[in-house]
Parts: C-alpha cells; structure tokens; sequence
C-alpha cells in the first residue's frame, strides 16, 4: 500500500512517502503537489518507498507533465532522498531527465536526508 504525506515547514515542502511507488500513483502525486502552490524548495523522501517498477519511459513522461504544470516558475530546487541501489538509480535517473528537459528547477538526488536539506537551504543552485 503506498501512502504520501506533504507538510509545508518555514523554508521548504518535504513530502515523505511509504510503499511502492507506481507510475499512476507517481502521476496522482505530482499533480497533486503541482496544483497547490509550488514550494521553491521541495524535499521528497523516499527512504520507505520503492520505485522499482518504473521504466525510464514513464519517468519521462512523468518529467513532460511537470514540465506542463510548472511552466515558467523558474529557480526552484527539489531534492529526492533515496537509499536503495535501484530506488538512488531511478532517481539519478530522474534527476537527468529532468536537466535534459530543460525543467525550471534544478533536481538534485541523495542518500541522506540532512544532506539534502543542506542543499535545500544553501544559496548555490
């Protein structure tokens, strides 16, 4: 069963989420998150979750549709945080994706979740 949790703190969106990660429930995700506000910073935890079963090809298309949503809200930054060898994979994966698309936030990937806030507040993009 998979579950997400997104809570605004005072300087990012962290979105933690639980169980297996499918491309429909990825897509209901993004879309959700996408139609409130977009966060300038956004962390997505994903140390209790597993995105194993995600193609490239449904990675790129989840990339396409953010694409839509954000449009010109240029300068955002989102950190995803992953510890499996295959989930850090799909999500370097992700991370690549989203640069070759030009998307208008900077996507950086981890494996420790106080690092990735580090960046998260840092200046540097």
């Amino acid at each position: 069963m998979f579950r997400y949790n997104c809570r605004h703190t005072r300087d990012m969106m962290v979105c933690t989420a639980r169980g297996r990660l499918t491309f429909d429930t990825l897509r209901a995700l993004a879309v959700d998150c996408l139609t409130e506000t977009p966060a300038a910073k956004v962390l997505y935890d994903l140390t209790h979750a597993t995105a194993a079963d995600l193609s490239a090809g449904e990675l790129e298309e989840i990339i396409q549709l953010i694409g839509q949503y954000l449009g010109r809200h240029r300068g955002g930054k989102a950190a995803i945080v992953a510890h499996s060898g295959v989930d850090y994979g799909l999500a370097r994966m992700f991370g690549t994706f989203a640069e070759i698309a030009d998307l208008p936030v900077k996507v950086k990937v981890f494996r420790i979740p106080e690092v990735a806030k580090e960046w998260l507040a840092g200046d540097t993009q």
